[in-house]
């Protein structure tokens, strides 16, 4: 709504570019256009470049939206443009911050693997269909986040949303056991997993499937010796 802050994730997977842990680097996509997004929107080229021009170096990159874990701006290496794809970034993570080096373990273990982005709507055109286009946004931040919002708004088949989210639950699990990670982090975990557990369950309760696959609360008990590890883990 016109005024009032928005976030908006990238409902497409692979819009990290490169990650360099030597160099603490990370370049992808804040936003993408030209698709519509889960709140019926399509942002339009050209939609961040007033704010690329008129305020670049106030814009932020953020973990999860979260103001207390600022990562990079852009008056010190947060660099933005508009290219035919979307709101490219650039960003480098200081040295010396814990969550920061978290940040780029998720990365590199494809357990963070979407953005975010935080704006305020300028203007924009709502067509007969319902369809929102956004024409100029203000931006104030681009975040890496655990988990996208709203991801049940991305079922495109029950088996396969289900085995995603499982796979995630895997990959976040092998990191745990792996991985010397911040107190802080490990409840993020803890957190996406349960969430992940929750989708697949509400999927599995909404939607038919197939005859002979394993119930979703059936997958769920399957990995509750290791989230049992989580829930006694001792910070």
């Amino acid at each position: 709504m016109k005024g009032l802050l928005e976030f908006k994730a990238i409902d497409i997977k692979g819009n990290v570019e490169d990650v360099d842990s030597k160099l603490r680097t990370i370049t992808g996509y804040f936003s993408v256009f030209d698709n519509i997004d889960l709140d019926s929107d399509i942002i339009e080229k050209g939609a961040w470049k007033k704010s690329i021009s008129e305020r670049s170096n106030e814009i932020r990159y953020l973990y999860n939206h979260n103001w207390e874990k600022p990562l990079d701006k852009g008056s010190v290496n947060l660099l933005l443009e508009e290219d035919s794809y979307g709101l490219k970034f650039s960003a480098k993570i200081p040295k010396g911050l814990s969550y920061g080096d978290d940040l780029l373990i998720l990365y590199e273990n494809g357990i963070v693997d979407e953005h975010s982005v935080g704006f305020q709507t300028i203007k924009a055109h709502k067509e007969n269909n319902g369809v929102r286009i956004l024409r100029e946004l203000k931006l104030y931040e681009g975040s890496a986040v655990t988990m996208a919002a709203n991801p049940l708004a991305k079922l495109t088949s029950v088996k396969s949303s289900i085995k995603d989210n499982n796979e995630m639950i895997s990959k976040i699990l092998k990191l745990f056991k792996s991985s010397n990670l911040t107190d802080d982090t490990y409840v993020d975990l803890e957190i996406a997993v349960k969430q992940l557990q929750m989708q697949s369950f509400i999927i599995g309760q909404k939607h038919s499937i197939k005859e002979g696959e394993p119930s979703p609360d059936t997958q769920i008990k399957d990995y509750e010796p290791l989230i049992n590890t989580f829930n006694n883990f001792k910070f």
